[in-house]
């Protein structure tokens, strides 16, 4: 069964507007490299600074990655904000994106020379929280994770019935969801959860990760069960021994959170960029 939804990422792009005093400027480049479809936003300085890869959820296209490197590069981190599908020269929908697309995006990193590309973060959320678990628990050069409304498990495309995401041209473990189309998308998402064999096969390596995680999820999820989901990664992450420290902050709001969080959610990220990179 193929995922139609709504954007899944509503994602808080009026978080840049109730930024903080800025401490760097930074300059935008547009990114030339293999089909990556990306802006560099680089803080001038005279030191090499980490940076964050920044994608959006199902809304898709590069704005959530430019809404981030607008938050973020005014503090000294460089931030790639990356289209991972609907933009010209990659998927025009969330289906069989290839993981290698974002391990360019880490190769790319590595080549510029402002970058100290031993600090590589990775900020996303929603639907885009999947393809963050996948590149991170497969690729160590990822150091730092912070996604909202995150998802534990991979999911079926929005347009084909098969995983959203490919690895060395093969299908990544998937849900797909249940019930009848008409009825509401949580309940959805929560019926699919509740095969626990296909569940298993389908949650990510949190393990490993390669660094500090934060989880910021919403109660009154509309869409998935974020908080639910976040719990059971730090329940898991336990289970592991995970070396690394995990934060997790809910909120009493949907999926998209509310203006009354933004600034406190926000300066959650760059804190834990701040503190980690």
């Amino acid at each position: 069964m193929r995922i139609k939804s709504t954007c899944l990422f509503i994602f808080f792009c009026f978080l840049v507007n109730q930024a903080n005093a800025k401490d760097y400027e930074y300059i935008v480049k547009k990114v030339n490299y293999k089909n990556l479809v990306a802006n560099l936003y680089l803080p001038v300085t005279d030191k090499k600074v980490p940076v964050v890869i920044a994608i959006g959820g199902s809304e898709g296209g590069i704005s959530t990655g430019d809404s981030n490197g607008k938050m973020i590069a005014p503090h000294g981190i460089a931030v790639l904000g990356l289209a991972f599908f609907k933009e010209d020269g990659i998927s025009k929908t969330l289906d069989h994106i290839p993981l290698e697309y974002t391990f360019n995006a880490i190769d790319y990193l590595e080549t510029v020379p402002e970058i100290d590309s031993s600090r590589i973060g990775f900020v996303s959320g929603s639907r885009g929280s999947e393809l963050s678990f996948l590149v991170a628990s497969h690729d160590k050069r990822i150091k730092s994770l912070a996604v909202t409304t995150p998802s534990k498990v991979a999911w079926y495309g929005m347009t084909t019935a098969s995983s959203a995401w490919t690895l060395n041209g093969k299908d990544v473990p998937a849900l797909s969801l249940e019930l009848d189309k008409d009825a509401p998308l949580l309940d959805r998402f929560i019926a699919a959860l509740k095969n626990e064999e296909n569940v298993k096969k389908a949650m990510f390596a949190f393990e490993k990760i390669n660094g500090p995680i934060l989880l910021i999820s919403a109660e009154k999820d509309h869409i998935w069960p974020s908080t639910k989901m976040s719990n059971d990664i730090v329940n898991y992450l336990k289970e592991h021994h995970f070396k690394y420290s995990v934060v997790h902050h809910s909120y009493p709001t949907g999926h998209g959170f509310s203006q009354e969080t933004a600034p406190e959610i926000r300066q959650s990220i760059i804190d834990h960029f701040l503190h980690t990179l």
